[in-house]
């Protein structure tokens, strides 16, 4: 699998054009849904931060543009742990679930910020390069060895995926297993350049968000206004 600074500003594009009708959405339907509905435009950001990484490695052949860097580890490592779980709680109806999502939320907000703030702190620590036509990001002094690395992995995995497949909402599910599926194949098939994979399929999956509230607003609003009569 081969990747690019094109690749990354095509899918930054697409996803930020897809922002708008998943936004638009959202503001018509209710605004606890514009959380979710912000998937594409972040995950939009993202790519457009790792293309001028792209571009910035060709120029120098180094490692790059340490600030581009930085906003895309920023939303890896930082922001989707809390945003996943607390974009499903926002939409969920049950209370269980509900309680239990952001319960995960506070999780991913911690968990975020013992991965990000070590490299904001000590940027110097982050090796940037490339390997089998990825971007591969690593910091040996927070994973000295494979093993803590798989470990942390595994965490971030668990805290982005259990929300999704644990909504009451059949649509969110389905994108749950789809990024359960991006995962594992991260896992098994891209691990030497999993952040920077994994967020690139990531990014493509979540333009499904608009199917997703096309039809989750209007049935939940209609179970909301059932419930009240």
């Amino acid at each position: 699998m081969c990747f690019s600074s094109q690749a990354s500003f095509i899918a930054g594009a697409a996803l930020v054009t897809c922002s708008g009708l998943t936004i638009r959405l959202a503001l018509q339907k209710g605004c606890r849904y514009l959380p979710l509905a912000s998937f594409p435009l972040f995950f939009g950001v993202q790519q457009f931060s790792e293309g001028f990484l792209w571009v910035s490695i060709s120029n120098s052949g180094t490692s790059g543009s340490l600030e581009a860097a930085l906003i895309f580890l920023f939303f890896a490592y930082f922001f989707w742990p809390f945003w996943v779980p607390l974009s499903v709680s926002l939409i969920e109806l049950e209370r269980r679930r509900k309680l239990i999502f952001q319960g995960i939320c506070g999780i991913g907000f911690s968990l975020g910020a013992l991965l990000y703030l070590p490299v904001f702190v000590s940027p110097e620590s982050l090796e940037i390069k490339l390997v089998k036509h990825s971007i591969q990001y690593e910091n040996a002094q927070m994973f000295p060895t494979e093993a803590t690395k798989y470990i942390a992995r595994l965490i971030y995995s668990l805290v982005i995926c259990i929300p999704l497949i644990g909504s009451s909402d059949k649509r969110l599910r389905r994108f749950g297993y789809l990024i359960v599926i991006s995962v594992a194949f991260g896992f098994f098939f891209a691990a030497h350049a999993f952040t920077s994979i994994w967020c690139f399929i990531a990014a493509v999956l979540s333009a499904y968000i608009y199917f997703v509230l096309h039809n989750l607003t209007s049935e939940t609003r209609g179970l909301v206004d059932s419930a009240k009569s």
